[in-house]
């Protein structure tokens, strides 16, 4: 009822609006994204051309976050909405995001990955055997599928803005080159640690894992916070990995990290696969993988 009332208001406000205006003030075109990476990766490609603006913030979870009024309002000048594709803020907000907004074209990036499934050839599992059920949305923490999404915008930008061909193109170029270098880097970084695993409390790196042959070990279950009993086998098995770190994503509590850190004799270390630097954030996770694994 909460949410119904909260929409009904945000319906209310966008309403209220000069729902003629599609431009900002600078008279840019407006991008809508989901999560910062998209934003980082869509100035890469276009410069200053657009506006790109973020539903979610810095700081806020994807799983739980909500939009405020005057994002919507935002968003009913927005000319194209590009998803990140199966986060939960995704799910629970994009048809009603749509409804404010019916022109904006909607398009999902993660169309052209090769997603990780439950049940289909890349399995993610706990350390106790669990599946976790459905896609994992966060394939922008792989080097390698973020190549592939960054040409799916690309060439979806210059179809639909044929003026700005030759900068974006050039931009794009520029931007596969600093990808394929960050991979290089990350790979020299990893490879010596390939079939190790990391334990992480909510399972964000299972694509980056992927990328360079590591196994994450994920705490949360489903979405769900471990039992007393899952995190007794956790402490097992990170002592029997000699596993000292315990990672946190910066937008989750550290509570029962802490708990496991404690036990193992080792340490919380927080990680923030959603920084608006995504090359930066991506370099420093490995590294901090890295030195996990020295300790």
């Amino acid at each position: 009822m909460r949410k119904v009332i909260s929409l009904m208001l945000i319906v209310f406000i966008v309403g209220a609006c000069n729902t003629g205006q599609k431009k900002s003030n600078s008279d840019k075109l407006i991008i809508t994204v989901s999560i910062l990476p998209q934003k980082f990766f869509i100035e890469k490609i276009t410069g200053d051309v657009f506006n790109v603006n973020v539903m979610i913030p810095p700081g806020a979870s994807p799983v739980t976050y909500e939009p405020t009024p005057k994002q919507m309002k935002e968003l009913s000048a927005s000319d194209i909405y590009i998803r990140i594709g199966h986060i939960e803020f995704e799910k629970a907000w994009i048809n009603k995001l749509q409804n404010i907004n019916p022109e904006m074209q909607m398009i999902d990036q993660s169309t052209v990955s090769d997603l990780i499934y439950a049940d289909h050839g890349h399995e993610e599992h706990d350390l106790h055997g669990h599946h976790h059920h459905g896609v994992d949305p966060h394939i922008w923490t792989s080097p390698r599928e973020v190549k592939k999404q960054v040409e799916f915008i690309y060439n979806f930008l210059v179809n639909h803005y044929p003026e700005h061909k030759l900068s974006f193109s050039a931009n794009y170029i520029s931007f596969l080159e600093e990808i394929d270098s960050l991979d290089t880097e990350l790979n020299n970084i990893l490879e010596p640690y390939k079939g190790r695993k990391f334990l992480i409390f909510h399972p964000a790196l299972s694509y980056f894992a992927r990328d360079y042959g590591l196994e994450q070990i994920s705490i949360e279950i489903d979405g769900k916070e471990p039992t007393p009993a899952n995190i007794k086998s956790i402490i097992q098995t990170a002592k029997e990995e000699n596993i000292k770190v315990v990672f946190v994503q910066q937008q989750f509590s550290t509570h029962n990290a802490e708990v496991i850190a404690n036990e193992i004799q080792g340490n919380v270390v927080q990680i923030n696969p959603l920084d608006d630097n995504w090359i930066e954030s991506i370099k420093k996770i490995a590294k901090e993988i890295e030195k996990s694994y020295k300790e």
